[in-house]
């Protein structure tokens, strides 16, 4: 894996951000200190449905949303998959979003799977 910064240009992030409706937050938390717990708040007040994925969390209720196991186990097929876990457990996540026909992958800064990109 190289260090070199990835770049994407603005007008396709933004392109990206305005089309979708809903998100799958992979790695999210019930913990108010965690990084995913602020992320689902803020896509929440921006207008975005965050479905959280997390199997130690299964069944309960976060920010209103019931927590799923797994990508399969969502009630719709997300628009994009949000990623919050360590580089290292990337690929398989992201082959269930291929498998599922998720068309937009995203991770969090410091997070990266070069192979899985591929």
């Amino acid at each position: 894996m190289t260090a070199e910064r990835l770049v994407y240009d603005d007008a396709l992030i933004r392109d990206i951000l305005t089309t979708l409706k809903t998100i799958a937050m992979v790695g999210a938390s019930t913990s108010q200190m965690r990084p995913s717990y602020f992320a689902m708040i803020y896509m929440q007040g921006k207008g975005y449905r965050v479905l959280p994925v997390n199997p130690r969390y299964a069944g309960q209720t976060l920010l209103g949303e019931t927590v799923h196991p797994d990508l399969a186990s969502l009630p719709v097929r997300p628009d994009m998959v949000q990623i919050f876990r360590r580089s290292d457990e990337v690929g398989p996540i992201v082959d269930e979003a291929i498998r599922l026909r998720i068309p937009v992958v995203w991770m969090q800064l410091g997070v990266r799977d070069v192979e899985a990109a591929a």
